[in-house]
């Protein structure tokens, strides 16, 4: 075969130069959507649901009435309990006059008589006690007739219709999840810990803020539009898994995150750092991930392999096998393999990229 022929064979490549690029870098993780704060609605007292006083699936506030527990028994055990009190008061008065008249007549009136109206005295202030108790738990009752959300949220179905009995031991009656802010919780992978732990060290939740931000794909592709910064950063790896609980919590004041959702949660370093990129045709996957091949300065196709964080604007940010300045083939790939002897052209001269092997 003549040089002419051999040089003809010799595949044909385009390529470029690896170059550094000021990016933010970011890891992707599944989280999932939690309430703050999420309150089962229980009746404290045991009584018919007189009414139900809120629409189903409506915002409700702090304090809003929900139901109305039937509470004619609750009045009139409030006014018994008012009667034994009013009772108590004169039968403590009446001792009272009493002792105070036995005592004056110490002279004329026997020992054991004076200590019998001290008892009395003494019996009727308990008495009174237990009467005042008896009106401010029956004043109490009384009030858990009428049951209250303890907090702002969204409340869910009603459980119990007006009419049906309830008991303390009866299910919820409703449940009240705050919307806003919501948590979302993720767990950062093994590759990417040793990046946030390294970071994090013994810093404070104020520093670590500072050095993360994380914001929010939904499952649609919408980018939410409010970012957090990381909020509470577990100090214990999952022995199982190999991650570690990460937390952010979010304003949803239009309440488009609704817990128990899945997101994917983007968090990026707030400082910059010069990361390699390459095109998108440049990189080629198999079983055993993705690849580039490299010209080497021997004119040899070299494979390495790469792992990368994230795509943009037609290139991919490579986080390991790449550090700059290599030669990557970017067209051309079909007819490389491994340690074969290329030929440098311009871009207009290579065949078109391969697909992946």
């Amino acid at each position: 075969m003549t040089a002419s022929a051999q040089a003809d064979d010799t595949p044909k490549v385009a390529t470029i130069t690896v170059a550094l690029e000021d990016v933010s870098p970011k890891h992707e993780f599944v989280g999932r959507v939690e309430a703050l704060n999420a309150v089962d609605i229980r009746s404290r007292i045991d009584g018919f649901v007189d009414r139900r006083l809120f629409e189903e699936g409506a915002v409700v506030d702090e304090g809003q009435e929900l139901f109305k527990i039937d509470s004619r028994a609750l009045e009139i055990a409030l006014a018994d309990a008012n009667a034994n009190l009013a009772r108590a008061k004169a039968t403590l008065l009446d001792a009272e006059r009493q002792m105070t008249r036995n005592q004056s007549l110490n002279q004329t009136v026997a020992r054991a008589t004076i200590e019998q109206s001290e008892t009395a005295r003494d019996t009727a202030a308990a008495n009174l006690q237990s009467a005042e108790a008896a009106v401010k738990q029956a004043d109490l009752n009384l009030s858990y007739s009428r049951i209250m959300s303890p907090l702002k949220g969204r409340i869910g179905t009603a459980a119990f219709s007006p009419g049906s009995f309830v008991t303390t031991a009866s299910p919820a009656l409703a449940r009240v999840v705050q919307m806003d802010p919501v948590r979302v919780v993720f767990s950062v992978s093994d590759r990417a810990l040793l990046d946030l732990r390294e970071a994090a060290g013994n810093v404070s939740k104020d520093e670590l803020a500072q050095r993360y931000q994380t914001r929010l794909r939904l499952s649609n592709g919408q980018i939410y539009p409010q970012t957090a910064p990381i909020s509470f950063l577990g100090n214990e790896v999952d022995q199982e898994t190999g991650t570690l609980a990460v937390r952010s919590v979010f304003p949803n004041g239009d309440f488009l995150l609704i817990p128990g959702q899945f997101v994917t949660v983007v968090v990026s370093e707030t400082a910059r750092k010069e990361r390699p990129t390459v095109p998108l045709g440049a990189v080629q996957q198999d079983r055993e991930g993705k690849y580039v091949m490299l010209v080497t300065p021997e004119r040899k196709a070299a494979e390495r392999r790469i792992t990368v964080s994230e795509q943009r604007e037609g290139s991919l940010i490579v986080d390991d096998g790449l550090t700059g300045g290599e030669t990557v083939i970017v067209e051309g790939l079909q007819n490389v393999t491994e340690g074969a002897i290329v030929e440098i052209v311009p871009d207009q001269n290579a065949s078109q990229p391969a697909v992946s092997k």
